[in-house]
């Protein structure tokens, strides 16, 4: 009866180490991959949004690029470069945006971000976070990821730009490797 007993719980041991394998096969993340290592570059499909509770900033263009250092990777950093931004009436400035993009659906922005209406007496800060709500999709080669009204904090500098305020952000980038494909799974 002892052995039986010893054999049991060998069994029942086994079999819960089965199941821990199991489940952590299968919440394995998604990734980013590319034919080979190079240079990437995007561009926006779309206009990119930020809207704030005193109207929106518009950009019609933006322009990234990064390098693929590896083939697969949960991963990519880009620097995203804006241009014709338009907001509270005047021309806005944005100065450049570092993120490291997240497979499973998130982008952590890197460093600080300063949005300058021009002719306004105020700016916008946007601090190092993490924003939330991405989607990515592999077509012909290259990759899109879009995100819709993502929840941004930004800190206001008073006057037009108002105060600090949790700003929504949209748009659609699509990028590219030089020589090359991408691909999400």
């Amino acid at each position: 009866m002892k052995r039986i007993m010893i054999v049991g719980t060998i069994l029942l041991g086994m079999a819960a180490l089965a199941g821990v394998g199991a489940i952590s096969v299968s919440a394995q993340s998604h990734e980013f991959t590319a034919s080979t290592t190079g240079k990437t570059k995007s561009k926006g499909t779309t206009k990119q949004v930020i809207g704030l509770s005193g109207g929106a900033i518009e950009c019609s263009e933006v322009t990234g690029s990064g390098t693929a250092t590896e083939t697969t990777s949960t991963t990519h950093k880009e620097v995203l470069t804006y241009s014709g931004c338009t907001g509270f009436g005047n021309t806005v400035t944005i100065t450049a945006a570092d993120f490291d993009f997240n497979a499973d659906g998130s982008a952590t922005l890197e460093k600080r971000i300063t949005i300058t209406p021009v002719g306004a007496d105020c700016k916008l800060v946007v601090e190092p976070q993490t924003i939330e709500g991405l989607s990515y999709e592999a077509t012909g080669g290259k990759l899109k990821s879009t995100v819709d009204d993502a929840k941004v904090a930004v800190k206001g500098g008073g006057g037009e730009c108002g105060g600090s305020q949790e700003a929504e952000y949209s748009g659609t980038i699509e990028a590219e490797l030089e020589g090359g494909t991408l691909s999400w799974k």
